[in-house]
């Protein structure tokens, strides 16, 4: 059930400055409607070269910049967010069939998300107890929100690279190990990266990342490792969407087209812990970008305008 609908215009920039004339080449995400997110309106100055859809739906917009010192990227959003909150147990929830591709492409292993032999046995400590699918969930958060301290900057990404005997990171890595852990027990599981505007902070913004489950008959439901989302009394489980989300990308190993040229600079983003590769970035939140020459970057994002509910 979705609830307190929200009306939010929001407004990022990315400026761009260089000594000389450069080659600049930039890749933004647009969010796109989903279940509690509609998008009323979307502008971006200027005009992309062109846009593409990545192995997850995705939609990603590509820039080029030649010959020129100073210029931004502008983009307006103007978006309806909603909570959720659903009696899990009261609902015959299910998996998708193993032979459907929600099933096989978001419990697979991949890069950042390594079903490794020590993360499958902490799996099994978790949830050895646990009887079904909403236990199993139940103890997981449990789990991360008592043992996993919140630390950044990030070393290195991935969660094979987690000590799982002092566990600590982002939200990022958090979700990594959650999404990881569902898809060892063939619990559909992405990665959600975006913003997020508190329940009790509605007039800030800040950059974030959460996780989704695939269950039937809802779809993807948001789940935030370390936000007690899911509730236990007595026999019952209810869920419960605390805060708003804007989510701008889904998933990670999110593709760059085109190729990065092996002559262009992505050490920028790798000095920051985001892995950018020339042909693959972890995760777009919401813009990354590669030039022939340095670059002085800059960005930020903000609300212009909350509509209170009425």
């Amino acid at each position: 059930m979705i609830f307190s609908p929200r009306k939010f215009n929001i407004q990022y920039q990315a400026g761009f400055n260089t000594r000389d004339k450069n080659t600049i080449r930039a890749w933004l995400a647009q969010p796109l409607n989903s279940a509690t997110q509609n998008i009323e309106s979307f502008l971006i100055s200027p005009k992309p070269e062109k846009h593409y859809k990545d192995i997850h739906e995705n939609k990603i917009l590509y820039f080029e910049f030649k010959n020129q010192t100073k210029f931004n990227i502008k983009m307006d959003i103007k978006t309806t967010l909603w909570k959720n909150k659903i009696n899990l147990s009261k609902e015959k929830i299910s998996l998708p069939s193993a032979s459907s591709k929600i099933f096989k492409q978001y419990t697979k292993n991949e890069k950042f998300l390594e079903q490794t032999s020590a993360i499958k046995k902490l799996t099994h400590q978790i949830t050895k107890n646990d009887k079904s699918i909403l236990d199993k969930i139940y103890s997981i958060t449990k789990f991360l929100k008592k043992n996993f301290k919140y630390t950044y900057p990030i070393k290195k990404r991935g969660v094979k690279n987690l000590n799982l005997n002092k566990l600590c990171g982002d939200c990022g890595e958090v979700g990594a190990l959650f999404v990881t852990i569902c898809r060892i027990l063939n619990i559909p599981a992405i990665n959600q990266t975006g913003y997020v505007v508190y329940y009790d902070e509605l007039n800030n913004i800040y950059e974030h990342g959460w996780t989704s489950i695939y269950f039937k008959p809802y779809g993807w439901i948001d789940i935030d490792p370390l936000a007690d989302n899911i509730v236990k009394k007595t026999k019952e489980y209810l869920y419960y969407q605390k805060n708003y989300f804007l989510a701008i990308t889904k998933g990670f190993n999110i593709e760059i087209n085109p190729a990065i040229p092996s002559n262009f600079k992505i050490d920028y983003w790798n000095n920051l812990g985001l892995p950018l590769t020339n042909k693959q970035v972890q995760i777009l939140q919401p813009l990354v970008f590669s030039s022939k020459e340095n670059v002085l970057f800059n960005n930020t994002i903000k609300l212009i305008k909350r509509i209170p509910k009425k």
